[in-house]
């Protein structure tokens, strides 16, 4: 699944060679998505993503960056869950080639300290702070 939010229709391509229906099997449980769209701008080879996103009833997850099919890369792809603003709440980079992709680790401190920041932050916004908007697109939050 994960694949084909990140990829459209050219998940096939990237995923060549790798068993990735193994996992979903061994994972266990489920989740509904209740929103999915994938708009990607194609030119020269290279799929820049224009509306990459997706919803549970609990999460917004979004994607940006492109795809250089040409020399089979990720370029500067960045996923990330965004909060009702579409601020990015958690980040996890993704580049390098599509055999040997350089995944970064999710910010661990961010993750650990959540329920901190997360005040810290409606703090912020309360005294008019705001945050950099990651994702403007068509999929609405969670409700």
């Amino acid at each position: 699944m994960g694949a084909f939010f990140i990829a459209g229709p050219f998940a096939p391509l990237i995923t060549k060679g790798y068993n990735f229906a193994s996992l979903f099997r061994e994972s266990g449980g489920s989740t509904r998505i209740r929103a999915l769209v994938s708009d990607w701008k194609v030119e020269r080879g290279i799929s820049r993503a224009s509306d990459v996103a997706m919803a549970t009833s609990k999460n917004r997850i979004a994607l940006k960056g492109s795809l250089d099919f040409v020399n089979e890369r990720f370029n500067d792809v960045t996923v990330a869950m965004v909060d009702g603003k579409g601020c990015a709440r958690v980040r996890q980079k993704i580049r390098g080639s599509f055999r040997k992709p350089e995944v970064k680790k999710v910010d661990f401190l961010r993750t650990v300290a959540g329920p901190m920041l997360k005040l810290l932050e409606q703090a912020n916004i309360l005294f008019g702070g705001q945050c950099e908007v990651f994702y403007a697109g068509s999929v609405a939050p969670p409700e």
